[in-house]
Order: structure tokens, then sequence, then C-alpha cells
């Protein structure tokens, strides 16, 4: 899943040890071949030990955190594939079970070219960033420190103040992080924002510098293009650059600046030939055909944060984030899923079922939104719903989060129907609905196009997106009943064949992260343009009265220039609630100049 979610306790009673490492598939789990299909309409439950052995290998530390783009990425999707041609599912794609596609992961040095920070006349350890300009001549110029490198309301405020001056032409060092402020805008805090707010104001380098880390600034993901060339200091580099300045330390938590003041000015150069990397992953997906010419779609993610990324909770470590519940669990669910359903014989299933596994969903929906897009608008008509499956590996008190309840007015009486476990009433689980069909998940992908979503989630806890997600946390046995529910859903969906409406839903953004105005536009971050392209807008928002559509793509707001997610996300530091601002999108390829009137965030 690819937001932060609060903490709940854990429950792990069910599993006392972490499997033995391995790199190849179980080989002892059972096959919808080992036994002859049951003419019953009616489903088998899914197997506790078909899950656990998916999730065992998959959350093992021999996959390395299962990163896009990697072998370990590959031998996931070759998992994937071989259990979906175990159970006899044809290909998902066409005539084939992957669908490939290409993604940016970070920067590289161009070839030929090495990177050069030196403060003082010395050089200094540093390593790369992924928001560097993608092409920069070497720059020799004054340093100049400013503190945390916050901007403020106007050019000459927030950690600026005074120091415009020196800012012009100089080279910038800005502390990673930020004081303990509750009131301060995380739209302004994020590091690149800092740059844009160094470029801003004239400068011509910049250079983050983070002493408390001892691993390099995650060079992962989107590398967008922020026209300033830029380094990271950690560390190892951190003596050197403070004996630039003449200071000697120590960094603590009581002299966090190590002495500097901002104002303190040394001199030195900075050279970052970079360019993007670009990487190839690809879905994967099994399909049990039907009798119609309708389907389900039924999905997981794959992928996790490897050794951690710029999303890991636990910034500075270097270890494999294992991702046992995010999303190990969702994708043992899906397969242990697709095994009861393939039980089903041919004249009860009315309707086609896709199996997907989801690639680079952490970093932006990237594969849901490559399945969606590939689709003509034929094919995502005869889609009836799609159902999500993201971290359900930490059921708490018997209960499940079922997120798009109110995506179609079908939903609350199928659920209530299909809750109840006619084996075992004990293990019947409470359903905790929420009605948005947008978050941070897959399902997303399919809302945007009007197709009615549910999105299955145990619960946050104090281990997502940290090297602590492991196995021996996972509540198999609740694992088990998420994946039950869901096959009992789709079983009498295939018997009753009801038509689901599609509602859009007006929901409130949450108030996450302290930010300061709400637009109520979803962003399309796997678009590749030159702006920022919306996937869609809230109902009953800003975005929505201002006329924004689904397609657009900004390419202003206010008089900021947007030619990606970081200009976008670094005005909502400079947007006030109530005060309207003119936005200008390219729609279809014209330029249509819009008023948005951004509100205060509101809290569910």
């Amino acid at each position: 899943m690819s937001s932060s979610r609060a903490s709940w306790l854990l429950l792990a009673s069910l599993l006392a040890c972490r499997p033995e490492q391995s790199t190849q598939a179980p080989t002892s789990q059972p096959t919808a071949n080992d036994a002859p299909r049951s003419a019953s309409q009616d489903p088998p439950p899914v197997e506790p030990g078909r899950l656990r052995g998916h999730l065992a290998f998959l959350a093992d530390d021999a996959q390395e955190g299962r990163p896009p783009g990697t072998a370990a990425d590959q031998r996931v999707e070759e998992h994937i594939e071989q259990a979906f041609r175990q159970l006899g599912l044809q290909p998902g794609f066409g005539d084939s079970f992957r669908q490939s596609f290409e993604f940016t992961d970070g920067v590289a040095l161009r070839s030929g070219e090495q990177s050069v920070l030196q403060l003082g006349g010395k050089p200094v350890v540093h390593t790369l960033v992924p928001f560097a300009a993608a092409s920069s001549a070497p720059v020799s110029a004054k340093i100049v420190y400013v503190g945390h490198g916050i901007p403020g309301d106007t050019p000459d405020s927030g950690d600026y103040a005074k120091l415009l001056d020196k800012v012009k032409g100089a080279i910038v060092v800005a502390r990673s992080g930020a004081p303990a402020d509750p009131h301060l805008d995380p739209a302004k805090t994020r590091v690149q924002s800092k740059v844009i707010a160094a470029r801003d104001r004239g400068a011509v380098g910049f250079i983050l510098w983070e002493p408390d880390a001892t691993v390099p600034y995650p060079n992962h993901g989107e590398a967008n293009d922020l026209q300033l060339p830029a380094l990271a200091v950690s560390a190892a580099g951190t003596p050197d650059l403070l004996k630039a300045f003449g200071k000697k330390g120590p960094v603590t938590a009581d002299n966090p600046h190590g002495g500097l003041k901002p104002g303190a000015v040394a001199k030195g150069s900075l050279h970052s030939p970079v360019q993007r990397v670009t990487a190839t992953t690809a879905n994967v997906a099994g399909l049990l055909k039907g009798t119609g010419t309708k389907r389900i779609v039924l999905g997981a993610h794959m992928d996790h944060l490897g050794r951690g990324s710029s999303s890991s909770l636990a910034p500075g470590v270097d270890a494999i984030h294992n991702g046992a519940d995010d999303n190990a669990s969702g994708v043992a669910a899906l397969l242990g899923v697709a095994a009861a359903l393939a039980e089903l014989p041919p004249e009860a299933r009315p309707f086609d079922l896709q199996f997907v596994a989801f690639a680079a969903e952490e970093m932006g929906l990237l594969g849901s939104k490559r399945v969606v897009e590939s689709l003509s608008p034929e094919a995502r008509k005869d889609i009836v719903a799609m159902l999500n499956f993201d971290m359900v590996g930490r059921v708490r008190d018997n209960t499940v989060v079922v997120v798009g309840t109110g995506t179609s007015s079908a939903w609350p009486g199928l659920l209530d129907r299909a809750k109840v476990d006619p084996r075992d009433a004990a293990r019947t689980l409470v359903i905790k609905p929420s009605e948005d069909g947008f978050g941070a998940s897959d399902q997303a992908s399919y809302y945007a196009v009007d197709i009615p979503v549910l999105h299955f989630f145990s619960g946050a806890h104090d281990d997502y997106h940290r090297p602590t997600d492991d196995f021996d946390k996972i509540n198999l046995d609740g694992a088990v009943a998420i994946a039950d529910l869901s096959v009992r859903l789709v079983a009498l969906m295939q018997r009753e064949q009801p038509v689901l409406d599609f509602k859009k839903i007006a929901t409130a953004a949450p108030r996450g992260g302290g930010f300061r105005v709400s637009l109520g536009t979803v962003p399309d971050y796997a678009a590749n343009v030159d702006g920022m392209k919306l996937t869609g807008v809230r109902p009953q928002s800003p975005a929505e009265a201002a006329g924004l559509k689904a397609g657009d793509i900004i390419v202003k707001i206010g008089k900021r220039e947007i030619h990606n997610i970081d200009d976008y996300m670094a005005c909502f530091g400079e947007l006030q609630p109530g005060v309207a601002v003119p936005v200008v999108v390219d729609r279809e390829g014209a330029k249509v100049e819009l008023t948005i009137t951004p509100a205060a965030p509101t809290r569910r």
C-alpha cells in the first residue's frame, strides 16, 4: 500500500517461526488438478496451506523486498505465473500471462562522467539524489547554509528571512528534516519543495545535508528534473562539510546544526551529471473463463520497497523490507481465492474472472494504471467490478475494513449476505465499511474509470513500510477469513449476476499530514507528461467547482508553472483556503484557463 497508516496492535499468535529461506515456489502446495472439480455451485474454502506457502515465498529475505525491475521482481513474476498455470488458468493479457512496461527508477551518472563536490577546496563524500537537474554543467560558487531550507509564504520569509541576497547565485546547503512544529505544512518540508524553493530564489546548486544518515539518500522512483544540480551529504561527509564552514560539530539532538547558523558562507563547487534510469517490470494475470462476456477483476500488488526507498518509514536504515503484510498477504490471498474459484464448474461461471498481480504499486499505482489504460472503452464497460487485496494479514478483533462500499448501491447488501461463513459462524468477519473508491491502492485506478470497486484491508500497524513487516507477524487465519469472504462474494455474484450501478462518492479528503488546503484533485502518478495529469476530481470539491476534469493536465497554478508532481506539491505550501487563484490546464491539446478556490481540509 502506497501511503502511511495509523498504528494498530499486532496479531501473531498463529505463526511461531520464520520459514527457511527459499527462492523456489513451494512444492507441497495443492493445485486444482489434485482432485476433480466439484459439481456444486459453491466453491470450496480457501486452503490455509496454499496461502501460507505463497506468503512464505513472497515475504522471504531471498526476494529482497520485491523491488520492481530487479532479478527478485522477475522471480516473483515467475512464481505467480506458475501458480496461475498450475490452476489451469489461461493467460490474462491476450496470449500472455505478463504485461511488461517501463518506468523511471532514480538517476545514474552519464557515461564516462563523475560527480564532484568540493567544499573549501577539498573533496567531500556525497551521493546522487533522484531530483537533480537531468543535465548540468559544473558550478563553482559561494556556499550558503539556510538551515532546514523551509520557505515561508513570501520569498524573504521562513528559513530564507534576510538571506535572499546571499542565496542568489549561490549553492544552498539545507539540513534534512524539519523542526518539531505541528503547524509546518508538509508541502513545504519535503525535500523536493526545498530544492524548488532554493531554485526560485536564484540558487545555482543544492546540497541536502543529512548528518544523521549512514546510508545514501534513496535513489529510487520517479526522478523529476527540478532544474537545479543537487547532491546529498550524509554522516560520512559531515565532518568535511562542517570544516568548510569553520565548524567542528558535533551534530546532536541538542545541537542539530553542528554549530552552523543560517547565512554561514563558504566556497565550493558541485557537478552532478545525471540521467534518468529506465527499468522494466510486468503485471502478471491469469484468466478463468466464464460463459458470458462480462468480467470481474481481482487484484493485489506484488512489489514492495526493497532495502528501503523514499517511502520507507525507517529512513536511513539499510535492511530488507519484506512487506509480509504489504503486500505478500494480498497476493497470497489472491492466489488462494483463484484456486478456490477455479473449482467452480464452467456452467457456474457466467462472468470471466481475471486475477492480476500488479507491479510497481508502491511507485504510484503504475501497474494498475497500465492495465486500465490498455483497455478499450468496450472492455472497460465489460468489467462488472474490481476487488482488491492490499494488506490483509493483520486482522484484529475479527474485523476487516472494506473500502469502496459506496461505489455501487449493490455492495452493502451483497457484502451483508456474503460475510456469513456457513461452515463456521465464529469465523464470520465484522465489516467496517468505507464508501470512497479512491485511496492509496490499485482499486483507485479502476474507480477512476467508473468501475465499482472494493478494497479489502485488515488495518494499519507500526510495521508498515518498515523492515519489521515480517512473516512471523501475519495473522494467517484472519487472511484466510478475508479470502473466504471474497470467494463467497464472487460466488454470489456468479449465481445471481447482479447489475452493479456505479456511484461517485463525494467524500472529503482527510486532513492527512497537515496540508493547509484541499483541492479535490486525483493526480495520475503514472502519466509521462509535462505538467500534472489528473486521473479524476472528487465530487463536490474545489476542483469540480472550478471545472477541472479527468485527463486535464495542469500546467500552471497561480504564478507557478507546473511541470511535474513536485511543482504541483510545492503549490500546496503557497495556496490559501478561500483565496481564488487562476489555473491553466492542457485539455486535449488546448490551453484552458480556469479559477480554483482551495478549501481548508476537513477531517472525516
